[in-house]
């Protein structure tokens, strides 16, 4: 069964935003947005930009998926542009600079090249969000929305087309990790964790009184994931589609241990993920849970280590730093190659993510692993400084190789 996407408390701010003009009431579909995004990316003008393009695909992929009002200067000094924490605005211009020649990079495509486009991106001045003008505008756009329904499988195919370096780029580190999956054959089963997961004692999807109502259905913790953990479930579909590589979705509710033994499996999810946990549990790195609301990454090899840990009672601002487990190795029961990504909470999660699908990320595990790694099974511990709600590039803390 593949995996359903129901709207809820655990989904909010998957409302996908685009504009439409004044003269036509047509507003842009999502592959007509995704095709006009790998046009401007694949001109001339384009092309030979990589940092412009690189700001672009930043700009219109957090716009479409809800995050444009989290877009601001030092996000994308941070994130595009490679500054450090440290980097203030009203002292560097250098955003600012770069989003004005942005602006005018798309102008001068859209004079040229992309005249007959019909659809335009536009990034209006003072702001850093993306507009997707259909047709000829010519009064201000208004803002519209794509229903909630068509959020999850436009998530995916959004990221997919806006999260990665076009295919035809190298990236050995990347083929590196992922070739042990991408090798084999057959589809890859992606198990997304969910609501249900995790808990001693998982409370039932109906009520008890007679058969599951279709009202009972839409609220189940069944059928609910974190918006951070379905945007990683994106980011790691999208590779595997721009490898060419098939894979089905399912949640780690749904998910049999006979669809483990038959195919590749990636994990997502850690304290949410039963099969996750079932895994990591007898390995040298494992979750585990020492009292109310604190949740820590223990080392089997240094028992006494305990600063790797999160308490979920702090005030969600007040965190400051995350961990997250990775694992690519064969399950010695399904004899199966599996690769686990998830954080104690969703920062750490999103952090492991951009870990496993960015090049420059995956050359810092090429800089510690040892020879041959790319055949070993292997286990990682990954940190991340958090900002006021947002993940900061991942760090590898700990290894293990065997």
């Amino acid at each position: 069964m593949q995996h359903r996407f129901c709207p809820g408390r655990s989904v909010r701010g998957y409302i996908l935003g685009s504009l439409t003009g004044q003269i036509q009431t047509i507003e842009p579909s999502l592959p007509e947005v995704r095709d006009e995004l790998r046009r401007v990316l694949d001109s001339v003008r384009f092309r030979q930009s990589p940092r412009l393009s690189k700001l672009l695909r930043y700009i219109c992929s957090s716009s479409l998926v809800g995050d444009a009002e989290q877009i601001t200067e030092y996000t994308i000094a941070l994130d595009v542009l490679g500054k450090g924490e440290d980097f203030k605005e009203s002292k560097d211009a250098i955003v600012r600079v770069e989003v004005h020649r942005l602006r005018k990079r798309l102008t001068e495509y859209y004079e040229d090249e992309g005249r007959s486009n019909p659809i335009r991106i536009v990034i209006p001045a003072g702001k850093y969000v993306a507009q997707f003008l259909v047709g000829h505008v010519t009064e201000t756009p208004r803002r519209s929305r794509i229903p909630l329904a068509l959020a999850f499988s436009a998530l995916i195919l959004l990221t997919a087309a806006f999260a990665f370096e076009p295919f035809h780029r190298p990236s050995s580190s990347i083929n590196s990790f992922w070739n042990p999956v991408l090798a084999s054959a057959g589809q890859v089963l992606l198990v997304i964790g969910n609501e249900s997961g995790g808990h001693a004692h998982p409370v039932p999807d109906s009520a008890g009184n007679g058969p599951l109502t279709l009202k009972e259905f839409h609220s189940a913790r069944s059928q609910m994931v974190h918006v951070d953990d379905a945007s990683t479930l994106a980011a790691l579909a999208g590779l595997m589609q721009t490898r060419g590589k098939h894979y089905r979705i399912v949640s780690q509710s749904e998910a049999t241990y006979g669809d483990l033994q038959r195919t590749p499996v990636v994990l997502i999810g850690l304290l949410n993920n039963e099969w996750t946990q079932r895994l990591v549990g007898q390995l040298r790195f494992s979750v585990q849970r020492p009292g109310p609301g604190l949740v820590m990454i223990r080392d089997r090899d240094r028992p006494a280590r305990a600063d790797w840990s999160i308490d979920f009672y702090k005030p969600f601002l007040d965190i400051s730093r995350d961990y997250a487990l990775v694992l690519r190795a064969t399950d010695p029961k399904t004899e199966q190659m599996v690769v686990a990504v998830g954080g104690m909470s969703i920062f750490g999660t999103m952090a492991a993510a951009e870990f496993l699908t960015n090049e420059n990320e995956l050359r810092k595990l090429e800089a510690v692993a040892p020879n041959g790694w790319n055949r070993k099974n292997l286990e990682l511990v990954l940190a991340t400084d958090v900002i006021r709600g947002h993940p900061g590039p991942p760090t590898v803390v700990a290894t293990h190789f065997w």
